[in-house]
């Protein structure tokens, strides 16, 4: 089924060529795509196999183009969203969906004017441990949900002049990057998120923060942690406790362990691999042929903005803020 979707890629980058490699997996035709700079568009054409478009309004007027897949800078996405929809073209967004509420809302408002498809690329959902915690959750292995806690750092990547390094980009560094998922995964797992305290670490010798730590409050009543930097070495990890047991993913959601009340070591459970960027695309792809929506859509990405704005606030104001009601919701 997916093999009828044609689409074009927007941001040309290093995750712009990792989507496209999805894309193609899920047997998605790459069939344009459009960047600023002609070097960039003939590189990824190249490696590709596709045609490339010299402005982003002769891409929305190609009629053999029935979707976009868009990786570019944060605070481009809104302009990007709303003149798809405008042009009838369903969207496949890099998260986060934008960096305010009013933005994110403006995306979803026209996707829903536009009637097209619009989801965000929240992958790691998708990783078989996280997954399998969800099992978990439901089966009630792990009973009333008590605490979360999750690192998500790596030593940085980006390129000297990358627009990652402008803190408009990027507020409260790595969070909005990286961090970001683990609020998604949160949503999932425990439901939304009602209050968040946030401490940054400002940068000292670059542009942006180096470090994040946000304390949650979710509307069960629950409480997490969550931890985020460019600057530290490779750990991206996630765990759910709670009355009946506890839940511990790690290595980005490929391994889990299960610990039981009672018991006192954790036991490993067997997961299968998965293609987590080719699953989402597939998905994407199947929302748009039969018309319905996906998993991660415009809300839940809404829903995930409103706690980095928050998280923005807090750390401007030292206090606890409370997540915009009105995106509740959307998990």
């Amino acid at each position: 089924m997916a093999e009828s979707l044609k689409v074009a890629s927007v941001g040309l980058g290093r995750w712009g060529k990792e989507l496209a490699r999805g894309a193609r997996a899920a047997g998605i035709d790459v069939v344009s795509c459009y960047a600023r700079t002609e070097e960039s568009r003939e590189s990824f054409a190249a490696e590709v196999g596709c045609l490339q478009a010299t402005s982003l309004e002769e891409l929305l007027a190609d009629p053999t183009v029935d979707a976009l897949i868009v990786a570019t800078s944060h605070r481009s996405h809104r302009q990007l969203v709303e003149a798809a929809a405008r042009a009838g073209k369903h969207v496949f967004i890099e998260k986060p969906l934008a960096l305010s509420i009013e933005d994110a809302r403006a995306c979803v408002e026209a996707g829903e004017a536009g009637g097209i498809v619009l989801q965000v690329g929240f992958q790691r959902r998708r990783h078989p441990a996280i997954r399998e915690m969800r099992r978990l959750i439901d089966d009630g292995s792990i009973g009333d949900i008590e605490t979360l806690e999750a690192n998500h750092s790596l030593p940085n990547r980006i390129p000297e002049n990358a627009w990652r390094w402008d803190e408009e980009e990027s507020p409260l560094g790595s969070m909005t990057s990286l961090g970001i998922h683990q609020i998604e995964n949160f949503h999932y797992l425990a439901g939304p998120i009602i209050k968040v305290g946030a401490l940054s670490r400002r940068g000292r010798s670059v542009s942006i923060d180096e470090a994040t730590a946000l304390v949650f409050e979710f509307a069960s009543g629950a409480v997490g942690t969550l931890v985020s930097s460019f600057f530290t070495p490779w750990r991206i990890s996630l765990a759910v406790y709670g009355t009946e047991g506890a839940a511990f993913a790690d290595r980005d959601g490929t391994t889990l362990c299960y610990q039981a009340k009672g018991e006192n070591t954790p036991t490993e459970i067997p997961l299968t691999e998965v293609d987590a960027v080719a699953d989402q695309l597939v998905e994407f792809a199947t929302s748009v042929l039969e018309e319905r929506r996906p998993e991660v859509s415009g809300a839940e990405g809404l829903a995930v903005v409103a706690v980095l704005e928050a998280a923005k606030r807090s750390v401007a104001t030292g206090s606890i803020e409370r997540v915009d009601t009105r995106t509740l919701g959307a998990p």
